[in-house]
């Protein structure tokens, strides 16, 4: 009895079935891993183009501000580049009844997948104002005077 106490108490590790069960435990950890992982990245992804579809979306929008422009309502559309990509945009202009706006509802996707919209903006267009030739049109700067960061101007304010 000496002799096998001798080899069971020498022979040390895993047998083969220890083996299996954790090796299964191990890859369906791996498993649950991986799929976050990839949801991440999905995820990611998406947030992305979310938010460059909104940055073309908002450019037009501002440039059609900027440019003093005050369209007729109807529809229009665009390609355009931005990061390695092109974006259809399309620009749908409303007439607001009773008011000098127009409201602009800018559509952006990508432009190989022309059904499917990432993104979409509203934003509206005042009536620019009218100036005859006389009238000076003062811009940001002209004839003021830089603001002096030691001077509290609420307390001058007139009541």
């Amino acid at each position: 009895m000496s002799s096998a106490r001798q080899y069971r108490d020498i022979q040390t590790g895993f047998t083969l079935l220890e083996v299996l069960v954790a090796m299964a435990i191990i890859s369906l950890g791996l498993i649950g891993v991986f799929s976050s992982l990839n949801q991440m990245l999905g995820a990611t992804s998406l947030l992305r183009d979310k938010t460059l579809a909104t940055w073309i979306a908002v450019d037009r929008i501002t440039e059609m501000r900027v440019n003093g422009e005050y369209p007729d309502a109807g529809e229009r559309d665009d390609v355009i580049e931005m990061a390695g990509a092109e974006w259809l945009y399309t620009i749908k202009v409303s007439k607001i009844p009773d008011m000098s706006m127009r409201r602009l509802d800018v559509t952006v996707g990508f432009a190989d997948d022309s059904d499917n919209t990432v993104a979409t903006v509203i934003g509206f267009l005042p009536q620019p104002q009218a100036t005859g030739e006389n009238d000076a049109v003062r811009r940001f700067g002209d004839g003021y005077e830089p603001l002096d960061p030691n001077v509290d101007y609420e307390s001058e304010a007139p009541q």
